[in-house]
């Protein structure tokens, strides 16, 4: 049902971007080809329903990225127009000037390149957390989302490793979406490699969880986990595991995302857990932290949001998620909820940044 709402929303989306998008180019050409609006109006409801049907013959992908492109297309009119606006407010003649319709296509290509940075480029972002626990310090790096696939490989792996080196991290922990739904890419590009660098970096102190897109295809899912604990990280799929970095014991639990219909509570997963260790919850989805908040859990990781990759998404999200991207204490329990390294899609990301985060932890 959540498929076919999102799946008419898009639709319905793609149907009024086109005819507010083939207006703007017809202004934009306009003066060059005054008789052409009939022609740019067929041709560009055309074009867009060819990426329409991409939504039904298992292109989804293909269809949402045709629809990222034309939202950009449709923040450059408004923006654009809006200067039109402003210039013939001031008593500006805009109808045969150039320069405004060209302002209009650098508006477009500055917000697909920004996209594309934010997208590319992370940024590390600190958060200092005081737990009431004998702890000795410690650095977390928490990386989750990397969707690791065709668009998402050895270069941006190797510019996490270096990152993590750089910030001399002592334990990464990745709660889920670590594959783009299949390892073909991963294996083909030599992506294993990468990633036995990246856990190499911490000594092998890596956990990782699984997420939706870890899970998706049935008969891939084996190869998933496989291709993780080759790397020599620690998968915990439902699982606890307890390690002991800087003399201090730390217990670690990983839950299945909950596309996996049959996994357990974080309640049952607590059942001897030693708390007087520091706790920490990998939990793909943020979307049960109030009954995770009611255990004695120290903190808990989440990823899946993207907080919203592409704006405005990001107000979607927020409405839909306790806490739906960055850091808050509840209950005790410190949320920290990323929006991810890797993307999904297209490679855009407008209103949010691909980002790692260092969390350094005190103990009383």
């Amino acid at each position: 049902m959540r498929r076919l709402f999102f799946l008419s929303i898009t639709i319905l989306l793609i149907e009024i971007f086109t005819y507010i998008g083939a207006k703007g180019l017809f202004w934009l050409i306009k003066p060059y080809l005054p008789t052409a609006k009939t022609a740019v109006m067929i041709g560009t409801f055309i074009l867009s329903h060819l990426f329409l049907a991409t939504l039904f013959v298992g292109l989804f992908r293909l269809g949402v990225g045709y629809l990222a492109v034309l939202w950009l297309g449709m923040l450059a009119i408004i923006i654009t127009f809006g200067i039109v606006g402003l210039a013939r407010w001031a008593g500006v003649d805009t109808t045969t000037n150039g320069m405004v319709r060209l302002f209009g296509v650098g508006v477009f290509v500055g917000l697909v390149g920004l996209s594309v940075y934010n997208a590319y480029i992370p940024t590390v972002r600190h958060l200092s957390l005081q737990i009431d626990k004998p702890i000795n310090p410690l650095r977390i790096a928490m990386v989750s989302d990397t969707h690791l696939g065709n668009l998402v490989g050895v270069r941006q792996l190797n510019r996490l490793t270096d990152i993590i080196r750089h910030e001399k991290a002592d334990l990464l922990i990745m709660p889920g979406d670590i594959m783009d739904d299949d390892t073909y890419a991963y294996y083909d590009k030599g992506m294993d490699v990468a990633f036995d660098k990246l856990v190499k970096s911490v000594n092998g102190n890596a956990i990782a969880s699984l997420g939706n897109h870890d899970l998706y295809k049935t008969d891939e899912r084996s190869a998933i986990v496989l291709a993780i604990r080759e790397s020599g990280a620690i998968l915990l799929d439902d699982k606890t595991h307890t390690l002991t970095i800087n003399n201090t014991p730390i217990t670690i639990i990983g839950r299945y995302d909950d596309h996996n219909h049959e996994r357990k509570t974080t309640h049952e997963l607590m059942a001897g857990v030693d708390t007087s260790h520091m706790v920490i919850l990998l939990d793909h989805r943020p979307s049960q932290i109030d009954e995770n908040i009611k255990l004695p859990i120290d903190l808990q990781v989440s990823g899946h949001t993207h907080n919203g990759q592409v704006f405005p998404a990001n107000f979607i999200v927020k409405a839909l998620n306790r806490v739906a991207y960055g850091y808050e204490q509840i209950n005790g329990t410190h949320v920290v909820v990323s929006s991810g390294y890797g993307f999904w899609g297209i490679p855009f990301r407008l209103g949010s940044q691909a980002e790692v985060w260092m969390i350094d932890v005190q103990g009383k």
